[in-house]
Formats: C-alpha cells, structure tokens, sequence
C-alpha cells in the first residue's frame, strides 16, 4: 500500500514519551486530507535493546557521543526499511540522531532510488548545520516550522521547489536555500498531535508532550534557542484545553509536559488556560519550563497549582545579580527568591537550570551562586541541568569580542576562553565539578550536565551482539516475528564459531560498514548452520 509520506523518527530520542514534532507533522499531514505512515524507529529500537538489558544505550549519558558519531551504525542491520510505504520520506532530524538519519537516508535511496528524501527538525537550521549532509543522499532540507513547509512540497508533487520557501536545496555539492518562510503568526490554525501514529505502549513514562507556544520573550545572551524559534506567539488557552481533555479522555493521561521554551512568555493566556481547566473540571496535570517572571502575583501560583501545574521547571543560570545582568536575564536574586518561595508555597515541584562559567563570572559570583542555592534550598527539589555552555550560535558569540572571547581555530565551541585567563574550560570544569560537590550534600539531584554528554563512548558493538545472539536460546525475550528474521544461529556449534568470528572482525572494520557486513556476513552463516532462514 503507497501512502502520501513515511515519517521517520531515528534513534536516538527520547525513550519516555513520543516526539512532539513528529505527532505535529503527522497530524497536520491528516488534516490536510494526506496519508502518512509514521515509523517510529527509535522506540522500536529501544524496545529491543531494553529486552536485552541494554536500554542504557538511550539513558546513560556515556552512549550519547556514540550516537552522534556513529558507534551505533550496526544496529541499523535491526531497522527494516522495506516497510516504507510513502512515496516521499521524511526524516526528523535531532542531534542525537543525525548520524543515524544519514545512514537510514543513504540505505533508503539505495534500496527505493525513486522516493523523495526530505529532512527537517531542530537540528538543521543554520546552513552551517547542513555539514556532512550530502545532496546527492536528500533532495530537500526543510528549515524552520514545517507544517506549511509540507503542505506545499506534496501539493507540488516535489517539482517545482525552488517556489517554496523555507527549503535548502541541491547547488552543486553544496545546499542553496529558497528564500526564508514567514512564521505561522495563528498557531490555531494548525492541529494539534493526536499521537494515534504512536505506540505509546512501548514508552517507559505515560506522559504526553505538548506545545502551547512557540518561540521565546526572552533575550538571553548565551541562548540561541530564541534564533531557531524566533518570534513569540501563542495558541489560545481554548485550543490548548481542547487538546488536553481530548488527550486525557482519548489515553487517560494525567500528566503532560509542555516543551515550550518558555510557558509563561504570555502570563495572561497562562492564567486563561488555567481558569479554563478549572471550569470544565478537567483532572490534569501538566509541567514545563518558566521564567522568574516578576508580574506573577502569589494568587496566580495558587490558581495554576489547582489547575494542575505540579512541575515548574525555572531557568535561574544564576544566583548573582552581576552574572544575571551580564546574561540579560529579567529578573534578580530578589525576585528569583520570591518566585522559588511562591511556587513552594503553591506546592509545585521546583527544579532549576544553573549555568557555571559565564564570561563574566567570578569565583565570587560562582560562590555567590552556591549561596543562592544554600538559603534557598528548602524551595528547590533538584538541579535539572548545570551546564558550561557553548556559545555557537547565540548573541555572546557575536558579541565576543565585547565579552573578551577567544577559540582556537576550528576549536570546540566549549572550549573558549577569556583575553585575561580568568575563564577557561579547565576553571569552568573545576566550577562544575565544585557545584555538583556542593549540590549533593544539599541533597540536591543533578539530572544533566553538558559536560556528562561529551564522555568517550565505549565500544557497544561486541556487547550488544553477544547479548542478542545468548537470548536466541531463552524464552520470553524475543518475539516469534523477532526470532524469524533474527541473522543469528542459536547455541549450536556454528553459532559459538561464528561469535568468534564476529568479534575479531568487528575490531577490524569500522562502524560505517558494520550494517552492510552484518547482513551478508550473517546470511552466509545461517545458510550454512542449515535453519532455512532467509
């Protein structure tokens, strides 16, 4: 059966609930009287690896180098792309499973040379974000919002682009983008997800992911989230209501995580959505990111708890009003503290952003922070993300030479330092390794850090396959379907040679070509064990 569009979500995402921006894609796909098929690879994935005890993969922050530079590319041999059914495919693309998206793309186009490969996501917006994709793998790079994106392409049959705003296309080896695509100003207008497209099932949290804006009234120097998702705008409190008393009735969800990069940019469709929830008597419960707003009066905290906002996730950065004011946050010690205490007293869960090392920052300023932390910690439950940043892409990049910002030539962008020595990696790293010190005596939980996500990832491949070849010998891990296409043999005498084997090749070749050897080497060692498998 042909469908108008296959989307596909590739490891590595999230294993505790479904992508937001795929469930868009679909649904706005369906609205539009279109076809899809969404295949979820990554949790199908994950589903397998967890059963083999190895769902680490996607938790431990030791595997996330792995994903992104291509230690993985073997288990793509476990991904079967003669399910796409769409004559164009879509591919949502992230940082974490960019590398994994090129290889499928390059596999598709090899086995369906006449589909239509388009990517998009969050991951490739900037044209320098392009490196490493090559034209001749995709035929079109979708920048920025995608819903009218989409919408446009199909109904040209994919002819005729370069009339389409908002897409990168093929210039030779390089990418040539049409023009810029305005911004949906409505968000109304465009269907929320249903997520019917999901095997929710297969997550390991039964929370749903929601977006009730888009963009950011923040100006934050060291941000470059408000210059992918430029512009503010909000749905209605109406629209977003809807959707929540359709998703509970529909899935019986109780709790739904907004991914907003601000949920209360607008405070008064904020309170809106919650005197909404209040009058249907909707039992939700919902969460996501907010800024210390200092126009939020103590009675409005009190309202949105009742309304069911339990998690209130705040992006602090900073404890010292010198580093604030050198961030261009909004708000102060001051009123940070009040916010903490009026969230506490309303009884949400608070948890926090921290950044150590800002340009600016002193070890006063540093020590100021952990100050912040200790008088307020009766108000805190955990530390969600400490970073030392990056600073690609955002305001303090352009502005380093105001900021007195050095970076070795072709440099890692967490590796900057300062003119005067007083801020380099090494002092940032000293900070950081001080703060989680500090931030576990407290009994404070330390959720992330960026410095956790650049460890060396250890070899997986050996690991993996000897697991995977052990549980074809034990009942209730695999499926009768999963034992059918399994390329492995069993515990008979072929199969323990052909493990030895495998291991010593494996130390030979590299990841890119693990794929393809698996298949064919595993093909010729079934037909000899005798099992008849295909």
């Amino acid at each position: 059966m042909s469908v108008d569009m296959t989307v596909i979500m590739a490891p590595k995402w999230d294993s505790r609930e479904p992508a937001c921006s795929t469930a868009y894609i679909c649904q706005r796909l369906r609205s539009l009287g279109r076809t899809v098929q969404y295949l979820d690879y990554n949790i199908e994935l994950y589903d397998l690896c967890r059963r083999l005890g190895m769902g680490d993969f996607w938790t431990d922050p030791v595997y996330h180098q792995g994903w992104v530079k291509g230690a993985f590319h073997f288990l793509a041999a476990f991904l079967d792309i003669d399910r796409i059914q769409g004559d164009v495919v879509g591919f949502s693309v992230t940082a974490t499973n960019r590398d994994m998206s090129l290889l499928l793309a390059r596999m598709v186009r090899e086995r369906f040379p006449r589909k239509k490969i388009i990517f998009g996501g969050y991951a490739l917006y900037y044209h320098t974000d392009l490196y490493g994709v090559s034209p001749g793998a995709v035929d079109a790079i979708c920048t920025g919002e995608g819903e009218h994106t989409l919408r446009d392409v199909l109904d040209r049959d994919f002819k005729n682009l370069e009339e389409v705003p908002g897409l990168y296309l093929p210039d030779g080896d390089c990418w040539r983008l049409t023009v810029p695509r305005p911004l949906i100003q409505n968000l109304d207008e465009i269907a929320w997800p249903t997520f019917e497209e999901v095997d929710l099932g297969l997550y390991d949290v039964p929370d749903l992911p929601l977006m009730g804006s888009r963009g950011c009234i923040g100006r934050r120097v060291f941000c470059n989230d408000r210059h992918r998702t430029p512009g503010y705008r909000t749905r209605s409190a109406v629209h977003q209501v809807d959707e929540l008393q359709f998703l509970k009735e529909r899935y019986g969800t109780q709790f739904f995580i907004y991914n907003d990069p601000l949920m209360n940019g607008s405070v008064k469709v904020l309170e809106e959505k919650a005197d909404e929830i209040l009058r249907r008597r909707l039992s939700v419960d919902y969460g996501g990111n907010l800024m210390a707003h200092r126009g939020m009066k103590p009675e409005l905290f009190q309202k949105l708890r009742r309304s069911g906002l339990t998690v209130a996730i705040i992006g602090l950065e900073s404890g010292c009003n010198e580093t604030l004011k050198g961030m261009n946050k909004y708000h102060t010690e001051r009123s940070a503290e009040e916010f903490l205490r009026n969230c506490r007293d309303a009884g949400m869960r608070v948890e926090i952003n921290i950044i150590v090392g800002f340009p600016t920052e002193t070890e006063e300023h540093f020590q100021a922070t952990i100050r912040f932390i200790e008088r307020n910690r009766d108000n805190i439950d955990c530390v969600v993300s400490v970073a030392t940043f990056h600073v690609a892409y955002s305001d303090l990049w352009k502005r380093r030479g105001e900021f007195g910002i050095e970076m070795k030539d072709h440099g890692h962008t967490a590796e900057w330092r300062t003119r005067d020595g007083r801020n380099t990696l090494d002092i940032r790293l000293d900070r950081l390794k001080r703060f989680q010190s500090r931030m576990l005596e407290l009994g404070l939980s330390l959720d992330r850090s960026d410095r956790a996500v650049e460890q060396k990832c250890p070899n997986v491949s050996r690991r993996f396959l000897k697991t995977y070849l052990d549980s074809l010998g034990e009942e209730g891990i695999l499926s009768a379907e999963e034992r059918n296409r399994a390329p492995f043999v069993g515990r008979d005498i072929q199969g323990r040679l052909w493990r030895a084997s495998l291991a010593k090749a494996l130390g030979k070749i590299g990841v890119l070509d693990q794929a393809v050897w698996m298949k064919n080497t595993l093909a010729r060692v079934l037909r000899g064990a005798g099992t008849g498998a295909e």
